[in-house]
């Protein structure tokens, strides 16, 4: 086995809040907590059957209306100091500024680099 962990670990999942400037990835779920996140990410394979297996509370439909939708590939392009928040987060054409705390209830599969 190679020394290098981060080869074989193509599934990374973080919530969008714990990203920094740079980091690539794929929208896996959008989730009011980690745990539910877990649960419809297994679920994501369809929006549908996402969105019919949890309630979906106000900041998650407006992140799905805005195109936080599972498939979607995501940039985050620029955050701002001090503190970091909020950040700018290019997805497809479209670039928005989210708050961490908004930003929290978006999973992504991360891009290696």
């Amino acid at each position: 086995m190679d020394s290098c962990r981060a080869w074989h670990e193509s599934d990374v999942i973080q919530s969008l809040a714990q990203l920094h400037k740079g980091a690539r990835g794929v929208v896996s779920a959008v989730a009011a907590s980690n745990a539910v996140a877990a649960s419809s990410a297994i679920a994501a394979s369809s929006a549908i059957a996402a969105s019919s297996a949890i309630a979906v509370s106000g900041v998650e439909r407006r992140l799905m209306e805005l195109g936080f939708i599972p498939g979607e590939r995501i940039e985050v392009i620029e955050e701002v100091r001090p503190g970091g928040d909020p950040i700018a987060v290019r997805i497809g054409t479209s670039i928005f500024a989210l708050r961490r705390r908004e930003a929290q209830a978006v999973m992504v599969k991360l891009e290696q680099p």
